[in-house]
């Protein structure tokens, strides 16, 4: 992995993607503590389609509306299709929609996990919120995730060690950030009781492992966007290939695991049927 930087760093040394780094990591305590509080008192349990809908804009929405009415310096003196903040957002959010639109009936079909929130508003069987709550939870997991990994890949003990080795401790620390990820958000479902899993044990153990496929393309992946070496500021359209390219990489170790590894053994699991495509 290449880097901007040239000496040990958290945040990139191109102004606009530092911005919108440090943005995002304020962004985060934003939207989790109120996100904390409405979980722990409960009060979404009276809510319906309109109660959640407004909480997915309400965590996700500012991410875009800050920036955009209140833009760093940098960002002042470039075009908008140029800021990194913007590029962020449109990377996630299209990853986080194949995620939810696809991915999330390979918990349904191998893990035995089903939604029931009461509300009517869906698409292909998701909830519509989830996929607006997905992208605030996506973009604070990269916030926190890209500059850790930025600063092992500056680190003098990194630049230090053969390629190969190098290599070999980036995908241990990325893997352990992604299993990390994947662990704690299965935890905290816990207190959420429209998320049914009928083994709770074998979800935080083989689902979170499951899970964790999802971060260990997204999180390196990700860091790529203005900063892959070459000086060239990406276009929308590239971090839109990028994020879909992404995307298919995850579906295909997916589909991998059902068929090598399978799912759950519970009743009515059956690795055979294929997520998302009626018999």
């Amino acid at each position: 992995m290449k880097s901007l930087s040239h000496k040990p760093s958290w945040f990139s040394n191109n102004p606009s993607k530092r911005w919108g780094e440090i943005f995002f990591l304020i962004f985060s305590a934003l939207w989790m503590l109120p996100f904390v509080a409405i979980v722990s008192t409960e009060v979404y349990k009276q809510w319906g389609d309109r109660g959640f809908m407004s909480l997915g804009l309400a965590v996700s929405l500012p991410a875009v509306i800050i920036p955009l009415l209140f833009p760093g310096k940098a960002d002042r003196l470039i075009p908008l299709t140029h800021r990194y903040w913007l590029k962020a957002n449109l990377w996630l959010f299209l990853f986080g929609f194949v995620g939810n639109y696809f991915w999330t009936h390979y918990f349904y079909t191998l893990l035995g996990a089903t939604y029931s929130f009461p509300v009517d508003w869906q698409l292909n069987k998701v909830p519509i919120f989830l996929f607006l709550v997905t992208h605030a939870y996506f973009l604070s997991y990269h916030a926190f995730t890209t500059p850790v990994l930025r600063r092992f890949w500056t680190s003098n003990f990194a630049k230090n060690l053969p390629v190969i080795l190098r290599r070999f401790f980036s995908l241990v620390l990325v893997v352990a950030l992604a299993y990390f990820t994947a662990f704690m958000e299965a935890w905290t479902l816990e207190y959420v009781p429209y998320y049914q899993i009928r083994d709770r044990y074998q979800m935080y153990l083989v689902g979170s492992t499951f899970y964790m496929l999802y971060f260990v393309i997204s999180f390196p992946m990700f860091t790529r966007i203005d900063e892959t070496g070459d000086s060239q500021q990406w276009s929308l359209a590239r971090t839109s290939l990028e994020s879909l390219g992404s995307a298919m990489i995850v579906f295909i170790l997916c589909d991998f695991w059902r068929l090598l590894i399978g799912g759950l053994k519970l009743q009515g699991v059956n690795a055979d049927d294929v997520p998302f495509i009626p018999k």
